[in-house]
C-alpha cells in the first residue's frame, strides 16, 4: 500500500467513527424516549430521560470529538484508530456477551456486522500507518 494512501484511508475510518458516533449521540440526545423504545425500553420519569442523554447520547459524543481531534491531528491519527478500535472493540464484545447471555442473535446481527467491520477497519488502517511509518524510517536510514 502506498505511504500515501495510508493517511487517507485512516482518515476514512476516523471519519466514519465519527459519523457513528454521531448518529448514536443525536439519537440518544434528541430523541431518548424513543432510541429506548426501540430496544423495548421505557424511560419512566424525566430524571431517566436525563440520565438517558447524558449517558448513552454525551459519551458517544465526547468520543466523536475526541476522534475529530485525532482526524485533524495528523501526528494523532494512529491515536484516534487505537481509540476507535478500543471503544468499538469493547462495544462488540459486550455486546457478544448479551447475544449470548440473553440470546438476542438475530436482533443484534445488524449492529454486530457494523461493530465488526468497523472495528476491523480500524485494526487494518492501523496496521497500514504502522507500515508506512516503519517503510519511511528505513527510507530515511
Amino acid at each position: 500500500m502506498s505511504d500515501r494512501i495510508v493517511p487517507w484511508i485512516s482518515r476514512a475510518v476516523l471519519l466514519a467513527a465519527i459519523t457513528v458516533l454521531s448518529l448514536i449521540s443525536r439519537k440518544f440526545i434528541g430523541h431518548p424516549v424513543d432510541a429506548a423504545a426501540a430496544s423495548d425500553m421505557t424511560l419512566g420519569s424525566p430524571i431517566a430521560i436525563t440520565n438517558m442523554r447524558a449517558s448513552f447520547g454525551a459519551f458517544p459524543l465526547g468520543c466523536a470529538l475526541f476522534v475529530l481531534v485525532c482526524l485533524v491531528t495528523s501526528s494523532l491519527r494512529k491515536t484516534g484508530l487505537i481509540f476507535v478500535a478500543l471503544i468499538v472493540g469493547t462495544a462488540l464484545v459486550v455486546r457478544v456477551f448479551g447475544v449470548v447471555a440473553d440470546g438476542t442473535f438475530a436482533e443484534s446481527l445488524r449492529v454486530l456486522i457494523a461493530e465488526t467491520v468497523l472495528l476491523g477497519l480500524a485494526l487494518a488502517a492501523y496496521t497500514g500507518e504502522r507500515l508506512a511509518s516503519a517503510s519511511s524510517a528505513s527510507r530515511r536510514a
